[in-house]
């Protein structure tokens, strides 16, 4: 029998954007305060998180403002479920930028999971994307041999824990569809930041393909019910049930 997860929001920050970087074509000239959500999972005797966020906002202030309360640090945001992060079994990045794995350091005893296609977009970026890359990955206490690298489409991590390919955003991005007991719940990473992207069938507009970016957004719907976006400013604190429905395919 396939067991069910807990899921867990857990704000590991906040960026202050344009809305038009989060919306293609629309919204620009919006400011817009955007979370950063990581996912942490528990079930089947595992501890996971999905996306291990930012953790030095000094560093990115050249770019956009940005902040990290001290509640919102990785070590405070697990001790709030009882966790420490000698306790997480296993990581998986959606994709590499910062706001989604700067934390990946303090992780040592995780097995991680990230896509080939995006590990190696990563070692070579387009210019555009290169100042979202600045980040370490590996250490003396973590190395290359934590990472798993994933080929396929489909991926099981564990049963329950399905990886699938959700380009567009990056070459190598992909999403992460927990079992729940209110059913399949996508943890989106950035192939949706907030619901317009999915109830007006409009990127992100940090991309790199358009028609890829809505075909993943498509195949979202098609394969999970709810949807965890790792930027979507209607997510509470901590909200662990009722994440938001995904509207119906056009």
């Amino acid at each position: 029998m396939i067991p069910s997860y807990k899921v867990h929001a857990l704000r590991l920050g906040t960026i202050t954007a344009d809305k038009g970087g989060v919306t293609y074509g629309r919204g620009y000239g919006t400011p817009i305060d955007i979370p950063i959500w990581s996912a942490a999972v528990e079930g089947g005797g595992y501890k996971i998180l999905v996306d291990t966020g930012m953790a030095d906002a000094g560093k990115w202030l050249r770019y956009h403002p940005c902040s990290i309360t001290p509640s919102q640090t990785l070590p405070a945001a697990l001790a709030e479920l009882g966790w420490e992060a000698k306790d997480i079994d296993i990581v998986i990045n959606t994709h590499l930028h910062y706001d989604h794995s700067e934390n990946n350091l303090k992780l040592s005893n995780a097995q991680f999971y990230v896509s080939r296609a995006e590990w190696e977009f990563a070692a070579h970026p387009i210019e555009t994307q290169a100042w979202s890359y600045d980040v370490e990955w590996t250490s003396p206490e973590l190395t290359y041999m934590n990472y798993t690298l994933i080929d396929v489409d489909h991926y099981d991590i564990l049963p329950g824990v399905r990886v699938i390919k959700t380009p567009g955003h990056t070459p190598g991005h992909q999403s992460v569809v927990v079992k729940t007991e209110e059913g399949l719940l996508c943890v989106a990473g950035d192939a949706a930041c907030i619901m317009e992207n999915l109830s007006a069938h409009i990127p992100p507009a940090v991309h790199v393909s358009v028609d890829e970016s809505l075909r993943s957004i498509d195949k979202i719907g098609e394969f999970s019910e709810r949807i965890l976006m790792t930027h979507d400013p209607e997510i509470g604190d901590f909200q662990d049930s009722n994440f938001p429905l995904i509207p119906k395919q056009r």
